[in-house]
């Protein structure tokens, strides 16, 4: 873990985004298209592991946590260096009903400990947050498991989400390393994984991917209320529909860059 990465956030910057969920209880929605395609990507990452050890690096909120404890069998960790986020992350868990440990810490420091490695590690928007991205893939690298495989996951700044984004959420650029496909497989294999599988996804069309939060300013919390709904039922609507005409995962409207890979058996 040689290179050096600063944040492209604080711990204050999490504690107002996670604050607005600390009253509501959210769920895995499978009318999302992404959700579904996400958890297809879940069941290839994880296809052959039995019982595996599993770690979410940037865990605040999760939803996945409990859902691969859930039907992976698997022993579940989580870090991340909100506290807020990792008590958000503890109580999803708690109201899914099965066991995980998170633990509130910097992710650097918690791998310089290194007293575990897992079989699976994942990341569902960090990477992007740092300004030498690749740093926190060589963390990643050295948590795995010799033959273990990760997963990492980073929001689709380009195509339609670029000026949607600067006009809902204009510090939403200024916090995120746009990568695409090529960049993000590229940094990995540099690392040492082998990439096997890279690109876009999480259907045609998402538009919550881009954070609305600075318009409860604006529009008032109700008014803020309304435009989330809306932007979520044209997520499941639209989204769905584009799906069914077989709209493939691409640049323009995919909420997602994405890359698999494992690491080396042998080094």
């Amino acid at each position: 873990m040689g290179l050096h990465a600063s944040p492209l956030t604080d711990e204050s910057y999490w504690t107002t985004l996670w604050d607005g969920q600390q009253h509501k209880v959210r769920h895995l929605r499978w009318a999302y298209v992404a959700n579904r395609q996400l958890a297809t990507l879940f069941h290839r990452a994880l296809d052959g592991f039995e019982h595996p050890m599993l770690i979410e690096l940037g865990c605040a909120d999760s939803l996945w946590l409990p859902y691969l404890a859930r039907n992976y069998e698997s022993e579940c960790y989580g870090v991340d260096f909100s506290e807020l986020g990792c008590r958000l992350a503890q109580r999803n868990l708690a109201l899914a009903g099965v066991e995980g440990t998170i633990i509130y810490e910097d992710l650097f420091a918690f791998a310089k400990k290194k007293g575990v490695t897992f079989d699976f590690v994942y990341s569902m928007g960090l990477i992007e947050h740092f300004t030498t991205p690749q740093a926190v893939l060589e963390v990643m690298y050295s948590l795995l498991k010799p033959a273990g495989t990760m997963l990492a996951i980073t929001p689709n700044l380009r195509g339609m989400y670029t000026p949607i984004a600067r006009v809902a959420s204009p510090k939403l650029l200024a916090t995120h390393r746009v990568l695409t496909p090529i960049v993000l497989a590229t940094a990995l294999r540099d690392v040492g994984f082998h990439v096997t599988e890279f690109g876009y996804t999480g259907g045609p069309l998402k538009l919550s991917v881009v954070d609305y939060s600075p318009w409860r300013a604006v529009i008032g919390r109700w008014g803020h209320e309304v435009l989330c709904k809306c932007v979520n039922l044209t997520d499941i609507v639209v989204g769905n529909f584009l799906a069914g005409l077989r709209v493939p995962n691409q640049q323009l409207t995919s909420p997602y860059v994405y890359a698999l890979c494992t690491k080396p058996s042998c080094e």
